[in-house]
């Protein structure tokens, strides 16, 4: 017990000093003429592209064993699900905060107000998260789910095993409802769950174009993708979708721009907006928005690395049975 309260005080403290480094980074970027907010910005403060190489990692070793790569996205589609479906709950809480992000060129304050303003870019994300031309991303996330599972050849009872999920992923999902709340009436609040959500559709074109450059470029025409070439479209709520559609409509790693890079974009411009509507000074504004995005890194970093123990460690139990068996 005391091994974990000294590994939980280590963390902590590695935690708040990132963020302050990141806070010292962001005032010599605004200094030198970066704007915030930017993705150039949530770059220079903190460890992005580092995270992103250890995103790829995970991508990698999962890929390497077929029902290892079926509970992989199981974990991640579960904790997507959380992610997309708290963000009309973050617009409504701006929306709902009447007179708290005013115009200060306007001197009527039942015109100056322009809370539903940055809702509105919030809520951007939501509306694509309920529906592509008709399926929800959540259908998407799971058609491709099935294939994979179809890929390893799992029966409906092996796919079932993996729906109860482990606590540690409960509490990580909670923790991403928490921090996309946003407390209504609360400047400091709604800053910190914006920040939040920017680092949410940051990762979130980060690790679709990672998964993509993996499956389809990395290991082109082999294990996965060579199944994936060979499966056809199938009938999602009126229409016809590939399985890889769930990753290529939020990024691809070589083509356009998918959705979470446009969903970025809104809430940076919300973001800069808020730095206008509110009093405080933009060092205190960005010192909310990056403690929020800190606080999704790290959630996400924690889910990566748990769902990656996991797998790796289900997969060599697997292998052992095998050998047994042989």
């Amino acid at each position: 017990m005391q091994n974990l309260q000294t590994a939980m005080t280590s963390s902590a403290t590695a935690q708040s000093v990132n963020l302050t480094q990141a806070i010292v980074k962001a005032n010599v970027a605004v200094q030198n003429g970066v704007k915030p907010f930017s993705g150039d910005f949530f770059r220079e403060c903190f460890a992005v592209a580092e995270a992103g190489d250890k995103i790829e990692q995970y991508f990698n070793r999962a890929i390497q064993n077929p029902t290892g790569l079926y509970m992989f996205f199981q974990r991640y589609t579960h904790f997507n699900a959380y992610t997309s479906a708290v963000i009309s709950r973050l617009a409504s809480s701006i929306a709902m905060s009447r007179y708290l992000f005013n115009d200060p060129n306007v001197e009527v304050i039942e015109e100056a107000d322009r809370g539903h303003e940055l809702a509105a870019k919030v809520m951007i994300a939501a509306a694509d998260e309920g529906v592509k031309d008709g399926a929800t991303h959540r259908a998407l996330a799971q058609l491709l789910l099935r294939t994979m599972g179809d890929y390893a050849g799992l029966s409906t009872a092996e796919r079932n095993q993996f729906s109860p999920v482990p606590l540690w992923l409960t509490d990580i999902c909670n923790g991403i409802m928490e921090g996309y709340a946003g407390v209504p009436g609360n400047a400091a609040s709604l800053i910190r769950s914006m920040g939040f959500h920017a680092a949410s559709e940051l990762f979130g074109d980060i690790e679709s174009e990672l998964v993509d450059k993996v499956v389809r470029y990395d290991h082109k025409n082999v294990g996965f993708d060579a199944y994936l070439r060979k499966t056809p479209a199938s009938q999602v709520s009126g229409h016809r979708y590939h399985p890889w559609c769930y990753i290529l409509i939020h990024a691809s790693h070589e083509g356009a721009g998918g959705v979470e890079a446009s969903h970025f974009e809104c809430v940076v411009d919300a973001l800069n907006l808020v730095a206008d509507y509110r009093p405080e000074s933009k060092e205190q504004i960005m010192q909310w928005a990056l403690e929020g995005f800190e606080q999704f890194m790290n959630l996400l970093e924690e889910m990566f690395a748990r769902v990656d123990a996991e797998t790796q460690a289900f997969v060599a139990q697997q292998s052992v049975r095998e050998l047994a068996v042989a």
